[in-house]
């Protein structure tokens, strides 16, 4: 004698082990909320980059003295443009 169908008792192992199979993917480690905001947070930190608009940043300025060749020397005033919360510490020196 063939089986053609599905008995209640398989049909419910299935359905029970695709509820699980889904709950898992669904609270797996490869999608993290927080993750997805910090990507968000960098990718316009670095739009912020790109346009020169340090809005979000802190500034400092720092002189420094370089030495060229053993005798030249040469004064400049970079600037510090800084981002830190809690996760992310970012930074850019520019002249």
């Amino acid at each position: 004698m063939e089986k053609n169908s599905f008995t209640l008792l398989e049909t419910l192992i299935s359905i029970t082990f695709l509820v699980v199979v889904i709950t898992g993917f669904k609270y797996s480690t490869y999608y993290d909320e927080k993750e997805n905001v910090n990507f968000m947070l960098l990718n316009d930190l670095e739009n912020s980059f790109d346009n020169k608009n340090y809005e979000n940043f802190s500034k400092t300025s720092q002189n420094v003295q370089i030495i060229k060749n053993r005798v030249e020397s040469e004064n400049l005033t970079l600037f510090k443009y800084q981002f830190e919360n809690e996760n992310i510490k970012l930074f850019k020196y520019e002249k």
